[in-house]
């Protein structure tokens, strides 16, 4: 069973290759989706112990629709009992009770990636565990404190919840930038308050112009990389605010981090995750994300490469989980 929520798919979601690569292996029997974009899955999704599941099975003609049709045809209440593993694809912000919720179906190592792995890592705070591989990372509670780290060095705030660049302000003693949006200091006020912390901050790399690098690792192997570039004139290199992504391979740098990460996450049930990296003043590739929870970058790797990306992520979850 995978769970997702279809309203935020874009038509780039590799969710919809991804499925059918695990269908076509001869390892699996039956495919079904469950999204939370359907009303009938609240109680579901809400975590509610024994609530009805609504799914549709995977076919040939499972693609991407904008008004989720294929998502509302031929659904039917799924038997728990025909559940044998769950992949779990949904966006930012999770629900922690909705994942614990899943292990009554299944036991944790058959659901990728593990809930408890999930609530522990797909927050920036987790960065905070391997803060020797990151541009200085500070966990700031209020905006008195992020404005006092901005007068000793330029900075990023992330949300500690949240993907693709949204909620990112980047703070310098003169400026202020919404995202991509630059605003004098003294209206930083007008976007962001002490509700929206506490956030992650890290120094802002003057290097970023030389592109944010994803790399993908599923099952312990190196699925490969990209290399997202940001739009003439930005400093965000997410595809969602305006870059555009090239082929590329882990550099030295990025093999140390990925050999550190995987056993690390390994042990806590997360399977499949992926990791951006960003250069720093000296000229080495640092960790700036860890995601562990609706992994993209699956499609425009296999397009880049030529690789058939898709076919061996779905090998090598299969691997895992009928060793």
């Amino acid at each position: 069973l995978v769970v997702t929520d279809h309203s935020t798919h874009a038509e780039s979601n590799s969710l919809y290759q991804l499925c059918h690569a695990l269908r076509h292996d001869q390892r699996c029997g039956q495919l079904w989706v469950a999204s939370k974009g359907l009303k009938e899955n609240l109680a579901f999704f809400n975590g509610q112990p024994g609530a009805e599941i609504y799914a549709t099975a995977v076919d040939d003609h499972f693609e991407f629709d904008v008004s989720g049709r294929y998502f509302h045809q031929s659904v039917v209440t799924l038997d728990r009992e025909m559940i044998d593993t769950i992949l779990v694809r949904v966006p930012q912000p999770f629900d922690p009770v909705f994942l614990f919720s899943l292990e009554a179906i299944v036991p944790p190592h058959h659901i990728i990636n593990s809930p408890e792995g999930i609530v522990e890592t797909a927050t920036k705070s987790f960065l905070l565990q391997v803060s020797h591989l990151c541009p200085e990372p500070i966990l700031c509670n209020t905006l008195e404190e992020a404005l006092a780290l901005s007068r000793q060095k330029e900075i990023v705030l992330k949300p500690l919840l949240s993907y693709g660049g949204r909620g990112i302000v980047r703070i310098s003693q003169e400026y202020c930038w919404n995202e991509d949006v630059r605003f004098p200091i003294d209206q930083l006020s007008t976007f962001l308050s002490d509700s929206q912390f506490p956030m992650l901050a890290m120094k802002f790399l003057k290097n970023v112009t030389q592109g944010d690098k994803r790399t993908i690792i599923v099952n312990r192997e190196v699925l490969g990389s990209a290399l997202r570039l940001p739009a003439p004139g930005s400093w965000m290199c997410n595809v969602a605010q305006g870059g555009h992504a090239e082929i590329a391979e882990p550099d030295e740098d990025e093999r140390i981090i990925g050999d550190i990460l995987t056993p690390m996450l390994h042990r806590k049930g997360v399977v499949m995750f992926g990791f951006d990296t960003l250069v720093d003043d000296d000229g080495r590739r640092v960790l700036s994300e860890i995601n562990t929870l609706s992994i993209g970058g699956l499609v425009p790797l296999q397009e880049m490469s030529g690789r058939p990306v898709l076919k061996r992520a779905a090998t090598l979850l299969w691997d895992y989980l009928t060793p």
